[in-house]
């Protein structure tokens, strides 16, 4: 009786031992299919997709264009429309390097004092060379927002300052382009040396910077006023500038609409 039960335990483990293998590779054999099937499912699901007449193919003749700066004007349309200012952030590539704006800013400076100190002197008797060695740079970059559109513009803030004997700060800022070092808009402090025929001049440099021709600063539309000028220039491909002059004090220019 012992032996016959001994045989019937045995024959039960072996039993059971098998349903168990059976379950595990019945369970792994599931799980296969239902991945297959999954996949197949998935290609028919993209290949829906991807066949439906609504879908348009798109050929990318030059992948350089996709991350090229827009078009000069369609920036110019950005920056009319973005009006909050975010905070100061790092640089990322493909933009200018601080050291770049502030050479370009230097740059914009000397031109811009050139302009209003014929003499090489400003009207309080500072030379220029002392102005210049004297002055000092600042380059932020943030990015302005149009709330309305989503749209977003990266923008280098930079200004070029002078603490002048008497206490005034003589300044010029600057907002470029963060890829391209476009300048938009421009702003000068120069108090005294600011004179009245000057008005057409002050667009020189700010012309320059843009890759425009100094000239065209002859066709601007001025209009008196009781400090100065304001001013409109139509330049070739279209875009307008205006200039707000205020004699003896300071004078701003910026793409307007």
């Amino acid at each position: 009786m012992k032996k016959v039960r001994l045989f019937a335990n045995r024959d039960r483990e072996t039993r059971t031992r098998i349903a168990y293998i059976a379950l595990t590779a019945g369970t792994v054999l599931v799980a296969f299919l239902l991945v297959l099937l999954n996949r197949g499912i998935f290609a028919l699901s993209e290949k829906a997709l991807y066949d439906d007449p609504k879908y348009e193919a798109v050929s990318i003749i030059s992948a350089n264009g996709i991350g090229a700066p827009l078009s000069f004007a369609t920036r110019v349309s950005l920056f009319l429309g973005c009006e909050r200012q975010g905070e100061e952030r790092a640089v990322m590539p493909g933009e200018m390097s601080e050291t770049e704006i502030t050479e370009k800013i230097k740059e914009l400076w000397i031109e811009t004092l050139a302009v209003h100190t014929p003499s090489g002197k400003l009207k309080t008797g500072e030379s220029v060379d002392s102005v210049l060695k004297r002055s000092r740079y600042t380059v932020t970059l943030r990015d302005f927002y149009n709330d309305e559109t989503g749209a977003k513009l990266a923008l280098w803030c930079a200004q070029a300052y002078y603490n002048a004997d008497d206490g005034r700060v003589y300044c010029l800022s600057v907002q470029f382009d963060s890829r391209t070092g476009e300048a938009y808009a421009l702003s000068c402090a120069l108090f005294d040396s600011i004179r009245a025929e000057q008005a057409e001049d002050a667009l020189k440099p700010f012309l320059a910077a843009n890759g425009y021709a100094d000239t065209l600063a002859e066709q601007a539309v001025l209009t008196p006023t009781a400090k100065g000028y304001t001013g409109t220039l139509t330049l070739p491909d279209g875009l307008k500038l205006e200039l707000y002059y205020s004699a003896n004090e300071q004078y701003e220019i910026a793409f307007a609409r």
